[in-house]
């Protein structure tokens, strides 16, 4: 069922949750990254190590306290809008790989921030309604979390054979359509209400848990095997494509002239970016 169009400052409020959200997990997972190799390490616990797990845990705690903010954005936008905004990660994440990976970031990647970042504004003012289908397609939201795990399962073969760069960016982007598609999920939760006996009957609060799951240890792998420039922008990049995807086959939420150009150029400026120089 449709609700009403909400107000400006609603929509602004969602809009600045859904930004928070972002950034908040992107300085969670370059800390995340930073201190990556305390997992599986097996070596001497010494001063190193336990920097690693302290630097690491704080950044498993930020990127938990995320989705709370995604949960408030989709009380006032559309998921494909929400998803627009999850763009913005790539360019947090560029900021937060500057200041603690030491990774430099120049005028171009400055550029191409400020460009994707308006384009995530046209993307996210143009929302409109707010809603939930009262009949979602619900054949769509098994199809697009299979479609993911089920590359990503080949991707985890090969990378036993093979620790390619070109790899550790395909496994990123598919923990990023993963963890994307968990606004599907909280999106049909957010339609059953705050009740919490109501959202452990549906199946809707464990496809959210098991897609997060799975894109936290995808991400692991890549970080482990990849350049966070060039992992960020494949995992940021289909964090943005794929639940806009599914949410114009699940919710039949399609997008406007407007928002198709800004999804363009989301996607434009992602690429750019991962492409490096």
């Amino acid at each position: 069922m449709e609700a009403p169009s909400i107000s400006l400052a609603g929509s602004l409020a969602a809009f600045g949750a859904a930004l928070a959200a972002s950034l908040i997990l992107s300085l969670g997972m370059v800390l995340q990254k930073r201190h990556v190799f305390f997992v599986g390490h097996k070596g001497l616990h010494d001063a190193a190590f336990r920097r690693d797990r302290r630097g690491w845990l704080a950044g498993f705690v930020l990127v938990n306290l995320a989705p709370p903010f995604n949960y408030l954005a989709l009380l006032g936008l559309p998921a494909n809008v929400v998803a627009a905004a999850t763009g913005s990660n790539v360019a947090f994440a560029a900021l937060f790989s500057a200041l603690l990976l030491g990774e430099k970031i120049g005028a171009r990647e400055l550029i191409l921030s400020l460009l994707l970042f308006g384009a995530i504004a046209v993307a996210g003012l143009r929302g409109g309604v707010v809603s939930v289908s009262s009949a979602p397609e619900i054949h769509f939201v098994w199809l697009f979390i299979l479609v993911p795990f089920a590359l990503a399962a080949l991707s985890v073969m090969f990378r036993s054979r093979s620790r390619s760069p070109g790899l550790a960016v395909a496994i990123g982007a598919l923990s990023g359509a993963m963890g994307g598609f968990m606004l599907i999920p909280l999106k049909l939760l957010g339609g059953l209400g705050p009740g919490i006996l109501a959202w452990l009957a549906a199946p809707w609060l464990w496809l959210y848990v098991g897609a997060g799951v799975f894109s936290f240890a995808l991400v692991q792998l890549a970080y482990k095997d990849g350049e966070m420039r060039r992992v960020a922008p494949a995992y940021y990049g289909l964090q943005v494509f794929w639940p806009a995807l599914a949410s114009l086959f699940v919710f039949s939420q399609p997008f406007d002239p407007a928002q198709w150009v800004a999804f363009a150029a989301i996607g434009a400026c992602v690429a750019l970016m991962a492409r490096g120089k």
